[in-house]
């Protein structure tokens, strides 16, 4: 411990006392002027990134997932084991982008497919001409990334403005989640879920909605040989509409629910699966 001051009667009782005073009282008996600090080290933007949407493996669940290369290593099969899906890191927002203010993002789930059972995050961090990520959770190196800011928003901007891996389906549900009015359906009290095609028929297209923990609902467009952008419009132009005109089906999570909601109207039926 170093020695800063004594008294005549216990040369120990000044070092205890200061170690446990904060810095704003210590900068008072030093007639305001707080010790020297530490100096912080910045981390130098010299890693490189490259992000790229993949499909995911048919025993994984399907879909896609966006992998994470770092100085040419694809860091999510290192961490958590898979890549996030395009839904919940590019649409209908790019949480990736680096904001103002550090927030932390999903960036690998399990090999299951289910972010929770395996997971990794990152800490996203702008500071002036760099971006830091800083792993949690399941990490896959021993230490932070730091990229140069100009190249990071490049990639970052780029990967979301890339639709050349999509599907039809997966144009068609990036353009209902990107244009359907969420807050109009909250004000019915639902929030989407997930969108995709039927798993059982192929030419239904579903909007899987809830409303808080107590019902799921399903509403269903038929594709009809149309493409994915009128398709799009289509299922936006049913979703803007008070949901007692839907034609939409019920599940409720709560067993103790027997009955449909009450936003329900005439044409809903109970979800069959």
């Amino acid at each position: 411990m170093r020695v800063i001051g004594r008294t005549p009667t216990d040369p120990e009782r000044v070092i205890v006392f200061v170690a446990r005073i904060p810095k704003r009282a210590v900068a008072a008996i030093h007639g305001g002027e707080p010790w020297p600090a530490a100096a912080a080290t910045r981390r130098p933007g010299v890693d490189s990134l490259r992000l790229d949407v993949t499909p995911v493996p048919d025993d994984a669940g399907g879909g896609f997932q966006v992998e994470v290369y770092v100085n040419g290593t694809e860091m999510t099969a290192a961490a958590a084991g898979l890549g996030m899906e395009p839904y919940d890191v590019l649409v209908p927002i790019n949480r990736l982008v680096a904001a103002s203010q550090p927030r932390t993002v999903p960036i690998a789930r399990c090999g299951c497919g289910v972010y929770g059972c395996g997971s990794t995050d990152v800490t996203i961090t702008r500071d002036g001409d760099l971006v830091h990520w800083d792993w949690s959770i399941e990490v896959p190196m021993n230490r932070g990334v730091s990229f140069a800011a100009a190249g990071y928003d490049a990639e970052v901007a780029r990967v979301a403005a890339d639709y050349s891996w999509e599907t039809a389906e997966r144009t068609a549900g990036r353009r209902v989640m990107t244009d359907m009015d969420r807050e109009r359906l909250l004000t019915y009290g639902l929030r989407p879920s997930w969108v995709a095609n039927d798993y059982r028929d192929h030419q239904l297209f579903r909007v899987a909605l809830q409303i808080e923990g107590d019902y799921q609902v399903f509403v269903d467009t038929p594709w009809r040989g149309r493409g994915p952008e009128e398709l799009a419009r289509s299922v936006c132009a049913t979703l803007a509409l008070p949901p007692s005109q839907w034609r939409a089906t019920w599940h409720a999570i709560k067993p103790t629910l027997t009955e449909p909601p009450e936003i329900a109207g005439p044409s809903w039926r109970p979800a069959r699966f």
